[in-house]
């Protein structure tokens, strides 16, 4: 009598899934047959582009399970001890390695590199619930075992077929009228010299043409002007005009209404041409909630370092961003370029304020830019409340102007982060000898 034991089904169940999980991923497998001791199946590298195949393999051996729980699971990791037998055999492979475990139960895989367990104990595998699934997220990491990295000119082309990119830009939303006059000033610096230091400068003068958002009937900015010579306009007027200096007028006047609008949080360097978060107190930081794409979170947007030697503050650290605003058409936007500002407490200038930059900037990575990105979005747009409250702040805070969103780009390929990681293990002491020189 021939028999197929529960254990061999359940095996090739497994090994089937994986297969079809892998060319989803856009690998090509292979499964073995029945000479197989120790690899179920090899994947092979394949450009998603063109569909060549690359003549680069990966053995896979497939684990599966039917509905059993893991050593140490939880909901976000669980270990996995392999055979001693099978890691002496892998070990001998001319080609990476990787084990796929399987839980038919709920469709659940993960995946690691069979030599990736610690140097004390290398049987045994760590596997992060989020990080290591066998998904189409893990193409990149899994194609970068074939980079050859004792060899120059190796090339592995990104496996993922696309991703959304979003462009640190957002849309802007300028109000029907602009209020034009004439000044009997020729120039705003003629005319600044007249008006008193608390007056808000939210306007422009230029050759005796004076151009702004705010209506200056009933304001001293009346004392510069020509009485009886203002008048409501609409703003596509100047803001679609082809005359180059309009349009040069017009994006020095969305720079200066932008500042006054948010200058209730935000001041301006006028060194860096940077919008910062103001302290609240000398020496003292403070932290910004927002939301990210996905999560609720905060930054510590004015943050005091102090120094050990002392205990005294030595520098505090400014969240910024440089806004310039861009005509595209009859459109407007405003890009928003994260940096930072430094100060000695919080509100004087620091003399070494560009040395600090520099530093900082080497220590930055593409996910912290995108996360002050992401948060200067929120403040612009108005932090996702609702558009009745979103109307009252604008108006509280004296700003005509508004802001909005951009949609994501799909992009057709996608940036093969994980496998740009530097995996030098002295990487990080490097950067901080860098930091300190």
């Amino acid at each position: 009598m021939k028999k197929l034991s529960q254990s061999q089904l359940i095996g090739e169940r497994g090994e089937l899934l994986a297969g079809e999980r892998a060319m989803s991923m856009g690998f090509a497998f292979d499964q073995k047959g029945r000479l197989e001791t120790g690899v179920d199946g090899m994947l092979e590298l394949r450009d998603p582009r063109t569909g060549r195949t690359l003549a680069k393999w990966i053995g896979a051996q497939v684990k599966t399970t039917e509905n059993g729980r893991y050593t140490r699971e939880d909901d976000s990791r669980f270990e996995y001890l392999i055979e001693p037998d099978d890691l002496n055999y892998w070990r001998g492979s001319n080609l990476p390695v990787i084990i796929v475990l399987v839980r038919l139960s709920t469709g659940e895989m993960y995946w690691k590199q069979v030599d990736a367990g610690p140097a004390s104990e290398p049987r045994r595998l760590y596997f992060d619930k989020n990080e290591d699934r066998f998904d189409k997220s893990a193409a990149d990491r899994i194609a970068s075992l074939c980079i050859e990295r004792d060899k120059l000119g190796t090339y592995v082309p990104p496996m993922l077929s696309g991703e959304g990119v979003h462009i640190n830009m957002v849309s802007v939303v300028l109000p029907e009228k602009i209020f034009v006059g004439t000044s009997l000033f020729a120039s705003g610096r003629d005319a600044l010299a007249e008006l008193d230091a608390d007056a808000p400068f939210d306007w422009v003068i230029r050759d005796r043409r004076f151009i702004s958002f705010r209506d200056p009937e009933g304001t001293s900015l009346m004392e510069v002007l020509d009485e009886g010579t203002v008048e409501a306009v609409e703003t596509s007027a100047i803001s679609a005009s082809d005359d180059v200096d309009d349009e040069n007028a017009f994006i020095e006047l969305l720079g200066r209404t932008v500042r006054v609008q948010f200058e209730d949080r935000l001041s301006f360097d006028r060194d860096s041409k940077a919008l910062y978060f103001r302290a609240k107190a000398m020496n003292k930081g403070f932290k910004y909630s927002y939301r990210s794409l996905i999560n609720e979170t905060s930054a510590l947007v004015v943050a005091p370092w102090v120094r050990k030697k002392d205990g005294k503050v030595g520098s505090v650290r400014h969240h910024a961003f440089i806004p310039r605003f861009h005509r595209i058409g009859d459109d407007w936007f405003l890009t928003v370029t994260p940096t930072f500002v430094f100060t000695r407490d919080g509100y004087r200038p620091h003399n070494f304020s560009s040395s600090l930059l520099a530093g900082k900037k080497k220590k930055e990575k593409n996910g912290a830019v995108r996360g002050q990105f992401l948060m200067w979005r929120y403040l612009l747009t108005g932090g996702g409340q609702q558009q009745s409250d979103l109307l009252a702040a604008v108006q509280s805070a004296g700003g005509p102007l508004r802001f909005e969103s951009l949609e994501p780009i799909q992009m057709p390929m996608a940036v093969p982060e994980e496998a740009w990681k530097v995996e030098d293990p002295n990487a990080e002491a490097m950067e901080d000898r860098e930091w300190l020189l």
